[in-house]
């Protein structure tokens, strides 16, 4: 498989909306917001993103607390964690007034059940101006509206919620290195519900199998072949002796 990103109308709205952040007039708020199931692209989106506009990317754990929150985005910046909660948002507030770079926060979800985090990033925006996109699941922008003082200020709500058959033909031609004939792609597509992680994952067997054996995979020629590597389905437990 090559190691490229596939154009996706997904992929293309959050390069606009990051632009959109990027490039706002002034008294527009700047602030974003991606959501979305799980397999849906959205951490290599972010990734590619990021890496197009010098980002600061910092992936949120479980465990994070205000100053590990604070002290992981001053190391992304070349600096260190500082024993004050608000020096550090003082010195990271410095680095992004001379050099705007947007903030990227991954896995976000973890940042609503510590809502001080979230006060947190707001005082970066507030005081630095910069651009700063929460990325979560399916629920986040729920949890987000909620929160009305950092609804207000996001202006770039962008969800990833599928992808549809010309996508996954995009994504076929960027990243297999085998033809996919139509009636395959209607397949996988199907059987993978429009979930693009599914579908990488269809196309990265087919093309294993396919690979210096044929150069256009046909749905006959697949058969039946599992696309996935799904779960086991497990039955109910049966009580009885020696269990």
């Amino acid at each position: 498989m090559r190691h490229q990103i596939a154009m996706t109308k997904n992929v293309s709205r959050f390069i606009q909306a990051t632009r959109a952040l990027m490039d706002r007039p002034m008294g527009v708020e700047g602030m974003g917001l991606l959501w979305g199931p799980p397999g849906e692209g959205k951490t290599t989106s972010v990734a590619y993103v990021a890496d197009q506009t010098d980002a600061v990317y910092v992936r949120a754990l479980g465990c994070w607390t205000v100053t590990t929150m604070l002290g992981d985005i001053c190391r992304e910046l070349g600096g260190r964690r500082m024993q004050r909660r608000a020096d550090m948002v003082e010195w990271i507030c410095d680095q992004l007034k001379d050099n705007v770079r947007p903030i990227f926060v991954d896995e976000a979800d973890y940042l609503f059940g510590q809502i001080s985090m979230i006060d947190s990033l707001r005082d970066i925006y507030d005081k630095s101006g910069c651009p700063v996109v929460l990325i979560g699941m399916e629920d986040m922008g729920r949890k987000a509206q909620a929160n009305e003082r950092l609804a207000r200020r996001i202006t770039q709500w962008v969800e990833f919620s599928g992808i549809d058959l010309d996508d996954a033909r995009v994504t076929a031609e960027t990243c297999c290195e085998v033809c996919i004939a139509d009636d395959l792609l209607g397949h996988i597509h199907e059987a993978a519900r429009g979930n693009i992680g599914r579908t990488v994952i269809a196309l990265s067997r087919i093309e294993k199998w396919a690979k210096g054996r044929i150069d256009t995979v046909t749905r006959a020629q697949w058969s039946e072949r599992p696309l996935f590597f799904d779960q086991p389905t497990f039955g109910k437990r049966r009580n009885g002796p020696g269990t």
